[in-house]
């Protein structure tokens, strides 16, 4: 006997696994005759189905690992399963090994290999260097930045969006706004009106440290706007003047000009999608028209092909390498028009696509099939 052990833990076979599995087993035996006997004849139902519960609640209680007051410790288990030995197979150390038996003070954990990393507010303006396959949309996307905010931030990109360069620098600010370099007589309120804000979304900024109540700005420094805005300006081409021909009307249902991975989408400052494919892939007409530019561009398009559905609705297929059609042409829909590439202002062979309804882009996904 244990030093430990009192004479009532003993008679509660606590002190012993082995006695406890043994009336386990016994309990279960008798449970199992008393119901042959039962179905026999021989003794009342309701005496026998009584029996019976009270031998599974005994057998349930005694197959439970004891410890004093009523549980065992884990420390008192481990120590049952080294001291049972390799060839004693004990029941407890069954228990422990396979968790046959339920303890409310033991918490089961599940394996998750999976680590999520909490979002948290960047607490300063940090600098981006531009890898291979990065697209604004991208960028802004890994930072939890709108794509705006991102070509709001570095003039290089809101010159031409489409145009990044390995290695390039990019300045990614902790909230989403315009980054604004103060100018000689510029003013607070100024800056507040031409990006449509209050002047609280500028002097609340920590980043600005911006000393009250006079909120003194110097010429040269660099203001975040919390939610400023800038128009976007929309690239242009040479407008068709000559004939149209008859019947040259689309349906107004657009098919794929490409089939292949899109590796950026429609946003603002990106027009249309762009649809990666090798260089000297056909390139179809997405709806019968009309050709209304083809040739070369001096806005980042490289060898643009655009065609006029005669319904409000033009499209455009930009970078490409070669034609297959001339200015004014009347075109089916489907027809080959061009040969992609990676002319204009272009990281890589794709064909840039665009919809546009009396002048106004659309996001081409909400138009193909």
């Amino acid at each position: 006997m244990r030093a430990d052990a009192s004479p009532a833990h003993d008679q509660a076979t606590g002190g012993n696994p082995r006695l406890a599995f043994i009336l386990a087993r016994s309990a279960a035996w008798i449970a199992i005759r008393l119901w042959s006997i039962t179905s026999a004849g021989l003794l009342p139902r309701y005496a026998a189905h009584v029996t019976i519960l009270v031998m599974v609640v005994v057998a349930m209680t005694l197959s439970r690992p004891a410890q004093a007051g009523g549980r065992m410790s884990l420390s008192g288990i481990s120590d049952t399963v080294v001291h049972s030995g390799p060839d004693q197979n004990s029941p407890l150390e069954t228990f422990a090994d396979r968790g046959l038996y339920v303890d409310s003070n033991i918490v089961a954990r599940l394996a998750d290999a999976h680590t999520t990393i909490p979002s948290r507010t960047r607490r300063e303006i940090e600098v981006y260097t531009v890898q291979a396959g990065d697209t604004v949309l991208g960028i802004a996307a890994a930072f939890g930045l709108a794509p705006e905010t991102i070509m709001w931030s570095n003039p290089a990109i809101e010159d031409d969006p489409d145009l990044l360069k390995i290695g390039q620098e990019v300045v990614i600010l902790p909230i989403d706004g315009v980054y604004h370099e103060v100018k000689d007589g510029d003013t607070l309120e100024a800056i507040a009106k031409k990006y449509k804000v209050d002047v609280s979304a500028i002097t609340d900024v920590v980043w600005n440290k911006l000393t009250p109540p006079l909120y003194q700005i110097t010429v040269g420094t660099k203001l975040i706007v919390k939610d400023g805005t800038k128009p976007i300006i929309l690239k242009v081409v040479t407008a068709y003047g000559g004939p149209i021909p008859n019947g040259a009307r689309g349906t107004g249902q657009f098919r794929w000009p490409v089939i292949g991975p899109i590796t950026q989408e429609y946003w603002s400052g990106h027009s249309g999608i762009d649809i990666s494919v090798v260089s000297n892939t056909p390139v179809y007409a997405a709806d019968a028209g009309y050709v209304s530019f083809v040739g070369w561009t001096d806005v980042g398009y490289g060898y643009l092909v655009r065609v006029n559905h005669g319904n409000g609705y033009e499209t455009w297929y930009a970078h490409n390498t070669s034609f297959a059609v001339v200015l004014g042409q009347q075109v089916d829909r489907g027809q080959v028009i061009a040969y992609s590439g990676s002319t204009g202002h272009s990281t890589g062979p794709h064909v840039h696509f665009e919809i546009r309804y009396n002048g106004a882009p659309l996001n081409p996904r909400l138009y193909l099939p």
